[in-house]
């Protein structure tokens, strides 16, 4: 199960999340909250990776066919998180 985390809410944000439950978008106000938490944290782990990829900009070059082959088969058993950790985007 997973840990306890004690929230304080004003009125009117229970209020306007009520409204989202009782429209039959969430079973319930944790599961609401749980989401928002999920879509905040996919939304920064985005921004991160395209930093990452800003600071990449211009150091890249041409690959052979050699390389590209080499490449696809490295990666191609990688997941998005070992490939963030392996070029620094983590």
């Amino acid at each position: 199960m997973g840990e306890m985390v004690h929230l304080r809410l004003d009125k009117e944000m229970k209020s306007r999340i009520n409204e989202v439950v009782h429209n039959g978008l969430f079973s319930n106000m944790t599961e609401f909250i749980r989401e928002a938490i999920r879509k905040s944290i996919d939304e920064y782990e985005t921004k991160k990776a395209i930093r990452g990829l800003e600071l990449l900009r211009g150091k890249g070059h041409l690959l052979t066919k050699a390389e590209q082959k080499r490449a696809k088969a490295e990666l191609k058993h990688m997941s998005a998180s070992e490939l963030f950790r392996k070029y620094g985007l983590d």
